[in-house]
């Protein structure tokens, strides 16, 4: 390799005029890097919902679920399908499958639009659509990824009513948001228009025998008040619809109602398109808003609620700051150690071109510039500078034994070249096995390490060309020999080491003790899966409220919490959502699974900067308490931990019980239920436990009819007269005007809210002439599953929580042996899911790759040196890296998650440049004739500063990141932490311990290398 070096003196001028041209490229390259939260990752999950109206679940799984499990099972099973799980609740289905990471997930969609489309569906499945007025089909099938979430949420709010606002949003801003480039789609909720809600006392209704169809044929038109609807006469008895219903102004059914910081508004979603840049697509929403409010009218404002571009901007720049203050600190080591202003300036060029060469490599291979692969380049940058210190280092030296440039240039390249490129090749060949760990942690973790190759590659080539190039201006006109004493840090290194050759084996038995000891240390330590968050840290509180709630009441229990929230100093603002948006699918499937509703309420808190966001969660759920009795108010924190996704938290318990028979899968997941209760470390237990409920069930039933004397043409005009009662509907055509403003009329259903046959049975249906409900259906009280689940096309159960203990993997020990606890349990499965199965696999894998990678660097160092015996002897420093490792994480409270050991991957390249530059100087001293004592002593005494700069540059520069901890960059930490604990006892350890193991396997202290 130092060839290269001879190829860059011929001419210097041009080599430094093309450096300044690669770096005008790579400048361009960078501007031009598309900016993103993370690595662009293809989650392998996709859901099929369906909505089947009325059916029961046993209904909704037999003719709809099961075949839709069928069409994903023999379609995908062993071609990379992990799991299908589904849930079956009355009138919705939900399906579920997860695939191996890697595997094609356009193909998927297209593969389950084809065997879907094929299914025998019920009619009423195939026409769900066209009853709500809706385009999505119906099954929908809805791939999650990055691009299905929110880039930038806003507030439209102001001294209006809420419907007023949404117009404006629907006129004014959506039309204008939408064309910006980069934007995929907007949409809004809240706002929607209040109706005239009547709803009818079923008791009351058969008191004086008034049908649905009588309330609804005599409501005319024209009302100018809820009062004149109450005083409609029904015409039996003097009978007001006052007399069996209440009347009032509310949201329609399955609509929602937002508030901003307490205050009613309009929430506007706007989500990107999957090539556009987040960053430059959230500043030109940015710059369209601002336009935009100024055109909107006194009073009515817009406001950013969330702005997925203001954590990712706020995470780089943390990130360029660490990065800049970790290269100052190595410069500055540079300068310490050769007290010498221009060689340490040449020195320092090395790290932005080396980064920028790095950007341009992104660039073209079309990596994003995000936080995991800016924080590659933040935690490479001390190792950047590594080679070109130790060429400067040499020349230097040679300059300073009277040598003339060329012959420092070039003399010293072929010193070094080979052990700097044999450390390079070896530090980025550790990553080859990362390429087979696969699941999140592949998808994650390859871009930063490419990135680090881009930059580690390129600061060698800059080492070995540019820095030699550069280095004449390190040589006098007339080159004069300096008499070049010990200096005190060498002085004190060859006592010590003269005493380390005395007592090699002394010196090993230390090593290896150490090493046992800080191994035994990990039980301690303990491990955990992905620590810190990807996202900015938010509170949700849900509140859930019995069924039959109104929205009203609903949105009244919301306020006493914004109550709260306005009141605390550490809230920056809050986004309320009290119900489900109707205007779309997703909205009603949302209901439909219990994840939304007129009981249902969601309240987003976004903390300020400065906030302990735990102190915070534990103050708002303790003032939560009490405010509702008969309900469910929970607090959680969302920290981004699951990465946008992926089907699993980082800190979650997943278990499914599976089996044949449902008596027996409930009988072991209420034994293990109980078991987890007293495993310490986990919070929010809960299982999905199918449940046999009570329910009113209702059929039509022609035959009945028939005998009631009812034909076919009379059984069809009652047809809307039964969904009314079943489901409610608004009235065509019948409005209330209120202070100039029109208000559709609505009924609820109340059927579906009976649980007395017998009162189901006597309501009328019909008008003028009625018959009772029992005429024309079966009408009867019977025990229905609440939902029926299904993992890998099995009954099953679910029991989830949150681990809430940092060492996550204690946690998911003390949970398997509670599971291992259980009694005999014959037929019925126990599977582990989440977390815990993607941590045992990920680090089994993380495992083998560190292994296959310390084999490929002894590959590596072996053909290089040519040699296996110095290759088996630098190699024992990698094991002296992992003693400060674990005593580092003790220290600073980090458990040994796969950041870290992406860290001591990483250690296994890094550590082992100072043993390669040692031993190879070691070797060349044996060559010119010295006894291996005399090599040792020599080589180490010339090789101590270049590898103590090396050691503290790669450690000082790592620092910033390891200490400055912030939001997003906690995964950066602790692999900092892992590499400056194993830096510091590899660089101390390697100094003394591989000249101990050198001098015992070489034992012939007379004998030079020939």
């Amino acid at each position: 390799m130092w060839h290269l070096t001879k190829l860059a003196l011929r001419s210097r001028v041009v080599t430094i005029l093309l450096a300044l041209a690669i770096a005008g490229v790579s400048i361009w390259a960078f501007l031009g890097l598309k900016v993103e939260l993370i690595p662009d990752i293809s989650f392998p999950y996709t859901t099929v919902v369906a909505v089947y109206p009325q059916a029961t679940p046993d209904t909704v799984v037999n003719e709809v679920t099961a075949p839709i499990e069928k069409v994903i099972w023999d379609e995908w099973s062993g071609k990379g399908l992990k799991h299908v799980t589904s849930t079956s609740s009355a009138g919705m289905s939900l399906v579920m499958a997860e695939f191996e990471y890697g595997t094609d997930m356009t193909a998927v969609g297209n593969s389950l639009n084809e065997g879907i489309s094929k299914l025998t569906l019920p009619q009423a499945v195939i026409n769900f659509p066209k009853l709500i007025g809706s385009n999505t089909k119906n099954p929908q099938i809805i791939p999650i990824n990055m691009n299905i979430l929110p880039l930038m949420n806003l507030s439209l709010s102001g001294d209006l009513p809420p419907e007023q606002l949404k117009q404006i949003a629907l006129t004014q801003i959506v039309p204008e948001l939408i064309k910006v480039g980069g934007v995929l789609r907007v949409d809004t909720e809240g706002g929607d228009k209040d109706q005239v809600v009547i709803a009818a006392n079923p008791d009351k209704m058969n008191q004086y025998g008034i049908s649905m169809a009588q309330i609804a044929g005599l409501l005319g038109t024209g009302y100018s008040s809820l009062s004149d609807i109450e005083n409609t006469s029904l015409g039996t008895d003097n009978i007001k619809l006052s007399d069996i219903a209440t009347v009032s102004q509310s949201p329609p059914p399955l609509s929602a109602i937002t508030r901003t910081n307490g205050r009613p508004s309009v929430g506007i979603s706007v989500v990107k398109t999957e090539s556009s840049n987040t960053v430059e697509t959230a500043n030109a929403i940015n710059a369209k808003v601002a336009e935009l409010k100024g055109k909107l009218g006194n009073g009515v404002t817009v406001s950013t609620i969330f702005d997925q571009s203001d954590f990712i901007k706020a995470s780089i720049n943390q990130l360029w700051e660490k990065a800049v203050i970790g290269g100052v600190l190595a410069i500055m080591v540079v300068f310490l150690f050769l007290w010498a202003v221009r060689a340490s300036l040449i020195t320092a060029i090395s790290i932005p071109l080396s980064l920028f060469i790095g950007f341009l490599c992104m660039r073209l291979t079309g990596i994003t510039l995000n936080i995991l692969t800016l924080m590659a380049m933040a935690l490479a940058v001390g190792r950047l500078i590594d080679d070109s210190i130790v060429m400067v280092e040499v020349i230097f030296r040679r300059l300073r034994r009277g040598e003339n440039f060329k012959e420092a240039a070039i003399g010293g390249a072929r010193e070094v070249a080979t052990p700097i490129t044999t450390a390079i090749l070896a530090t980025v060949a550790i990553f080859i096995p990362l390429m087979f760990v696969g699941g999140i942690v592949g998808e994650i973790f390859i871009p930063f390490a490419l990135t680090v190759t881009f930059a580690m590659l390129a600061s060698l080539l800059v080492a070995l060309m540019l820095i030699p190039a550069l280095s004449r201006w390190l040589a006098s006109a007339k080159p004069k020999p300096v008499t070049i004493r010990d200096n005190w840090y060498q002085k004190i290194y060859v006592r010590a080491l003269k005493w380390t050759l005395g007592h090699r084996v002394t010196v090993v038995v230390i090593a290896v003790a150490l090493l046992i000891g800080s191994m035994g240390l990990l039980s301690v330590t303990g491990t955990s899966f992905l620590s810190g968050s990807m996202g900015e840290a938010t509170i949700t509180i849900n509140i859930a409220l019995p069924a039959n709630t109104e929205i009203n009441a609903t949105s009244a229990v919301a306020a006493k919490v914004e109550t709260l929230l306005s009141g605390d100093a550490a809230v920056r603002s809050f986004d309320s959502t009290i119900g489900t948006s109707a205007t779309s699918m997703a909205g009603i499937m949302s209901a439909s699974l219990g994840g939304g509703g007129s009981n249902t309420a969601m309240i987003i808190v976004y903390l300020k900067s400065d906030a302990d966001l735990q102190r915070e969660v534990t103050a708002i759920n303790k003032a939560c308490q009490g405010i509702v009795e008969n309900g469910l108010i929970t607090v959680s924190s969302d920290s981004g931990g699951g990465m946008g996704g992926g089907g699993f938290s980082i800190s979650s318990l997943d278990l499914s019980i599976q089996g044949q028979n449902q008596e027996d899968i409930a009988k072991v997941t209420a034994q293990l239920m109980e078991k987890l209760q007293g495993v310490n470390g986990i919070a929010d237990l809960k299982s999905d436990l199918t449940t046999v409920v009570p329910k009113l069930n209702i059929a039509l039933d022609p035959a009945k009819a028939a005998t009631a004397g009812l034909t076919a043409t009379q059984m069809a005009q009652l047809q809307p007269e039964f969904i009314l009662l079943m489901n409610g509907g608004t009235l065509p055509g019948k409005t209330v005007t209120i202070d100039n403003e029109s208000y559709p009329i609505y009924i609820k259903g109340i059927a579906q809210n009976l649980s007395d046959a017998e009162q189901a049975k006597n309501l009328k249906i019909g008008f003028p002439r009625s018959v009772t409900l029992n005429d024309i259906a079966d009408v009867a009280v019977v025990e229905l599953p609440s939902h029926i689940s299904h993992t890998d096309t099995v009954l099953s159960a679910t029991i989830t929580g949150t681990i809430t203990d940092k060492n996550v993997g204690a946690v998911n020990r003390a949970i398997q042996q509670q599971v291992n606890a259980l009694p005999a349990h014959p037929g019925v499965d126990i599977v582990t899911a989440g977390i815990a199965e993607e941590m045992g696999n990920t680090f089994s894998r993380m495992f083998i790759a560190i292994i296959v990678a310390i084999i490929i660097v002894f590959l590596i160092v072996m053909f290089m040196m040519r040699s296996i015996i110095n290759p088996l002897i630098i190699m024992v420093s990698l094991p002296l890296a992992f003693i400060g490792s674990i005593p580092a994480l003790l220290i600073s409270g980090h458990t040994l998650g796969v950041s870290a050991m992406m860290g001591l991957l990483m250690l296994i390249g890094i550590v082992l440049t100072n043993a390669i530059v040692l031993v190879s100087m070691v070797e060349q001293q044996r060559k010119n004739g010295l006894s291996t004592q005399d090599a040792l002593l020599e080589g180490g005494k010339t090789r101590l500063r270049p590898i103590l700069m090396t050691a503290l540059t790669t450690i000082l520069a790592m620092i910033p990141m390891a200490v400055m901890v912030s939001s997003g960059t906690v995964l950066g930490a602790e692999l900092s932490i892992v590499v400056i604990g194993g830096m510091v006892s590899s660089t101390f350890l390697t100094l003394f311990v591989i000249p101990a193991v050198y001098s015992l396997v070489h034992r012939h202290p007379k004998q030079p290398v020939v």
